[in-house]
């Protein structure tokens, strides 16, 4: 019986899938129960699932599961979920940064009664001051944004359980944010600190940009907040005006005359700012509900049928 699913979304990592699947085999060697290794191609461009397509050759426990294009790898993480038949599900990179090494602990925490288990990095050598500075940034402003606890460090490196999965499966986000789903679920999770392996080969495809996207996903999709401290802004917007209303009525009276050409620019920059921040968050929501009225799936997988909805919905175009 499988036990163990291991899901590994591959973005142009061909030169990685042999060593990952060695050291995969290699954390497990000693472990009773049969694991099965699911690379995701999420849409590469290389020969990412030929060379999958190679390993499964030879140890039938490997699986692919081929997405139509590049659909990030948030969506190819739930895809793998899906697809998995084990009792406990592993989600990792494929580029050796989560060192399977640490496999032994995390089944060890969830044989102990764990439903999550949660690997946080304390410490990665390839990562640059920008990169920590901006993860540290994120995780402090999505806690504040939030309110879920999750730890400076904690990644998409984690154990769910199978009645974890399905719970997870259950979110219909077109834009999903995997890590957050699992911990606004609630359930009980174990830390465990790990310090990060060097990159394998090739080199990180994760740009500012996506990060940055990932960011407004993963607080848009989770919180609301953005919108009331828009809110906040207009008022103490109005308050600073008034205020200054106040005082210049005051110097008025007392015979003092008020320039006016830099407190009026003052005033109408800082009023336009007020503006365009409330219209970029508001259209960040209007735009999440956009795509959710779509009813478009977060994933697609060569070779399967589209989801029902899709199906209707294409039908009446």
């Amino acid at each position: 019986m499988i036990r163990v699913s291991i899901v590994a979304p591959a973005f142009n990592e061909a030169a990685n899938t042999v060593p990952f699947h060695a050291a995969v085999r290699r954390a497990l060697a000693d472990d009773p129960a049969q694991a099965e290794i699911l690379f995701v191609d999420d849409g590469s461009t290389d020969r990412t699932a030929a060379a999958v397509r190679r390993l499964a050759e030879s140890d039938p426990l490997v699986r692919l599961v081929r997405l139509t294009r590049n659909f990030g790898n948030q969506a190819a993480f739930l895809a793998g979920i899906a697809a998995a038949s084990g009792d406990a599900i592993i989600t990792m990179d494929a580029d050796l940064q989560h060192p399977p090494a640490e496999l032994p602990k995390m089944l060890e925490a969830w044989r102990n009664g764990a439903r999550a288990v949660r690997m946080v990095r304390r410490r990665n050598p390839d990562a640059g001051l920008a990169e920590r500075l901006t993860s540290g940034l994120f995780h402090r402003l999505l806690r504040m944004l939030t309110n879920l606890p999750l730890a400076e460090g904690a990644g998409d490196f984690q154990l769910i359980d199978r009645s974890v999965a399905a719970k997870v499966l259950r979110f219909s986000d077109a834009r999903p944010f995997y890590r957050g789903m699992v911990t606004w679920l609630g359930v009980s999770a174990v830390e465990i600190p790990y310090t990060a392996a060097p990159r394998g080969g090739g080199r990180s495809r994760i740009r500012l940009r996506k990060r940055l996207r990932l960011s407004l996903d993963a607080i848009t999709a989770l919180s609301i907040r953005p919108l009331r401290l828009a809110l906040l802004l207009g008022f103490g917007a109005i308050v600073l005006s008034a205020a200054y209303l106040a005082a210049v009525l005051i110097a008025w009276f007392c015979g003092h005359s008020v320039r006016g050409y830099p407190t009026i620019i003052f005033t109408v920059v800082f009023l336009g700012a007020v503006q365009l921040i409330s219209i970029g968050v508001l259209g960040e929501y209007i735009g999440r509900i956009f795509e959710q009225s779509r009813h478009l799936p977060p994933y697609v997988v060569d070779g399967e049928p589209l989801p029902k909805n899709e199906e209707r919905q294409r039908g009446g175009q």
